[in-house]
């Protein structure tokens, strides 16, 4: 129910978000936003590319973080049996979701490349129309004078990615207002963060899961620490992607329909914001702090618990097991 229930909220979470990205099936009466078919906002082809791939992402955070745990577990010498259950589960589900994540990842692209034209050519640090169009690699993007310095460039790789085509022409900024242009550094940076976090989970899950298979992961010590190690690549692909799909979709609120500028309601002031925005961040920094902390007892505790008291006029004693000894070693007397 926990999942079922966090997986709606996802639903309706994307479905709003997806709708000020691509607003369909409204129209403004006296200044408000009124549905007026819920089967293009709930049905709409921008949701339901967008909606997996944030379901995807959560389920590869959940994926790695068992992984890295029983990584830990090996390379600490403990729990090595449930270790090998974590590092099996969680990089074979890994292999198998990234590569649709990827797929989704495209089709992501797909609708931003047809809706948000200007994002898309701020993602791509593309300023002028090219075709056919080279994809940049890695820049530092100079939003005042129109230019990349230190540009690293595929001829031809634009095109491919853009329209699945060799020869298609791709816009540039230069082809909207600048009173429209999204800021370009953070999304074109966040972007290729994501994606370099991709790109190593999946070399990580392929590789890990295939000396596994020939059981010869737990010998690989270098491997492990990297598996340890990648825990924080699905929560920093998770924000960066969020910084990309939100930076890029200034300066609108409500993408081509409603300006940032003008979303604000008159009846908050910016002292108000300042103060609640201060508020947001404390209150969920201490439940981050606290939250981590309870996690790294849990994760140091393992997964042997306590024994339970033995109930009145139960049998005081009887011999100890195989399955016993881990227990009688972790909390001795347990076994007596």
């Amino acid at each position: 129910m926990v999942a079922l229930g966090t997986t709606l909220s996802a639903f309706w979470i994307m479905a709003n978000n997806s709708w000020m990205q691509a607003p369909m099936g409204y129209v403004v009466e006296n200044g408000a936003f009124v549905p007026t078919d819920w089967s293009k906002i709930v049905f709409s082809p921008v949701l339901w590319v967008r909606f997996p791939h944030m379901l995807l992402a959560s389920f590869l955070t959940g994926a790695f973080c068992v992984a890295a745990t029983g990584a830990w577990y090996l390379l600490r010498s403990k729990f090595a049996a449930e270790a090998r259950i974590m590092l099996r589960m969680g990089l074979f589900l890994g292999a198998v979701l990234v590569p649709i994540q990827i797929f989704f990842g495209h089709l992501n692209g797909d609708y931003v490349h047809d809706y948000q034209p200007a994002k898309f050519a701020a993602i791509e640090a593309r300023w002028h129309d090219e075709q056919p169009a080279g994809e940049v690699l890695i820049a530092i993007p100079d939003q005042k004078t129109a230019t990349n310095y230190f540009e690293i460039k595929i001829p031809v790789l634009g095109s491919l990615i853009g329209s699945m085509s060799f020869d298609s022409k791709e816009v540039g900024l230069t082809d909207f207002p600048r009173a429209d242009w999204p800021p370009v550094l953070i999304p074109f940076l966040t972007f290729r963060i994501m994606v370099g976090c991709g790109l190593v989970m999946l070399f990580l899950a392929c590789v890990g899961s295939y000396l596994n298979i020939k059981e010869r992961l737990e010998r690989n010590r270098l491997l492990l620490w990297a598996i340890f190690l990648s825990w924080p690549l699905p929560f920093i692909a998770i924000l960066t992607g969020w910084f990309t799909a939100e930076v890029g979709r200034q300066p609108w609120t409500v993408y081509g329909v409603l300006r940032t500028a003008d979303s604000i309601t008159p009846f908050l002031t910016a002292g108000a914001a300042m103060v609640s925005l201060i508020v947001f961040c404390v209150v969920y920094t201490l439940i981050f702090v606290f939250g981590a902390l309870y996690i790294h007892r849990l994760l140091r505790i393992g997964p042997v618990g306590r024994l339970a008291e033995p109930a009145a006029g139960a049998v005081p004693n009887r011999p100890m097991s195989v399955v016993d000894e881990p227990l009688a070693r972790s909390h001795p007397g347990a076994g007596e």
